[in-house]
C-alpha cells in the first residue's frame, strides 16, 4: 500500500520518515545545550514556547557528519515530542513499493528500502531510533 514520506539527507544518503509521524519541519536556528544529556542529543529547540529535544541522527545512527544540520523534523514518539536534526529536506514523496530492510546492521531502525531507477532511499522507523528507556531519560532531563 502506498504512503507518503518526508525525504531528507544525512551526508550523501537519502532517508525517509512516514509523513503521518511528522508533526512539522522547521529550519534550525538557536540550539540550547542540555547539561548531562547523552551525546546523541544536540540540545533543545524552542517551537512556539515548547522546549523540544533535538536528536542528532548522525550520532544516533553512527554516521559521519558531512555538514551541519539545517532542519529539524519534529514528530511524536510514545507520547513525547522530539526533533530530528537533518541536513536537508528534499521532498514529500509517495512511496509505492518498500523492499525489506537488509539482513545486517541495525535493522530495527530501518523500515525498508525504496529502490528507484535513479536513487535509493532508506526508510527509517522513528519509533525505533530511541529505546523506551532513552525517551524516559530525556523526559527526566526536561523535568
Amino acid at each position: 500500500m502506498a504512503f507518503q514520506a518526508v525525504i531528507f539527507t544525512l551526508g550523501s544518503e537519502e532517508y525517509g520518515f512516514r509523513i503521518d509521524g511528522v508533526q512539522e519541519i522547521t529550519r534550525l536556528t538557536e540550539i540550547h545545550p542540555l547539561p548531562n544529556a547523552p551525546a546523541y542529543i544536540k540540545g533543545l529547540i524552542n517551537i512556539r514556547g515548547q522546549a523540544i529535544p533535538l536528536i542528532n541522527l548522525h550520532t544516533r545512527l553512527g554516521l559521519k557528519h558531512a555538514q551541519e544540520a539545517e532542519y529539524a523534523i519534529i514528530g511524536k514518539l510514545d507520547g513525547g515530542v522530539v526533533a530530528f536534526a537533518v541536513e536537508d529536506v528534499r521532498e514529500v514523496k509517495t512511496i509505492e513499493k518498500l523492499s525489506p530492510p537488509p539482513l545486517f546492521g541495525n535493522t530495527a531502525v530501518i523500515e525498508g528500502i525504496v529502490n528507484l531507477t535513479d536513487r535509493m532511499i532508506i526508510q527509517l522507523n522513528p519509533q525505533s531510533i530511541l529505546e523506551k528507556e532513552e525517551i524516559e531519560h530525556i523526559s527526566e532531563l526536561l523535568d
